[in-house]
Parts: structure tokens; C-alpha cells; sequence
């Protein structure tokens, strides 16, 4: 039996380090707004963004929230992981 297309973006996956609950985890920071309006401006002018639903071809994320990870970066190397983040208020 093949494979089903979600089995397969699984697996290729498998490596990515950001992860959904990643904004709900109280120990991650999110990065600064200046930060993320810069990844997420890149975003919305990228080609294989799914402008309907903001959602990134190649890694199938949402961008409005994955631009606020500070360890996220973009699956074709237009933005990079950040490793200064805002202080929590």
C-alpha cells in the first residue's frame, strides 16, 4: 500500500525542530514585533505562500504564527533562526 501524501510530508519533516505547541510552551520567548513583521513581510511577498490561508507550501506552517519562533526559519532560506528575543513583561 502507498504512502498517503500527510505520511510522506511527515516523514520529510521528521528533522523540523518547530512544532505547533512550540507557541503555547511558556520557556520560548517569542522574538521582538520588529523581528517578526521582517519575516513575516518576506512571507507574504514569497511565492509559495498560500495567500488564502497564510500557510507556506513548502512546510505546510501557518507564517503568522511560525515568524514568532524565535528557533523557526523559513524552509528555502529567505529568514533564519533569531537568537535574541524580547524580554517577558
Amino acid at each position: 500500500m502507498s504512502k498517503t501524501n500527510w505520511q510522506l510530508w511527515k516523514e520529510k519533516k521528521a528533522g523540523d525542530s518547530v512544532r505547533p505547541w512550540d507557541l503555547l510552551n511558556p520557556n520560548i520567548q517569542q522574538v521582538d514585533e520588529d523581528t517578526y513583521n521582517h519575516r513575516y513581510n518576506i512571507c507574504l511577498s514569497c511565492p509559495s505562500l498560500i495567500q488564502a490561508t497564510k500557510t507556506c507550501k513548502k512546510c505546510g506552517c501557518f507564517m503568522a504564527q511560525k515568524c514568532k519562533l524565535p528557533h523557526a526559519s523559513c524552509p528555502i532560506g529567505k529568514w533564519g533562526a533569531y537568537t535574541e528575543v524580547a524580554d517577558v513583561v
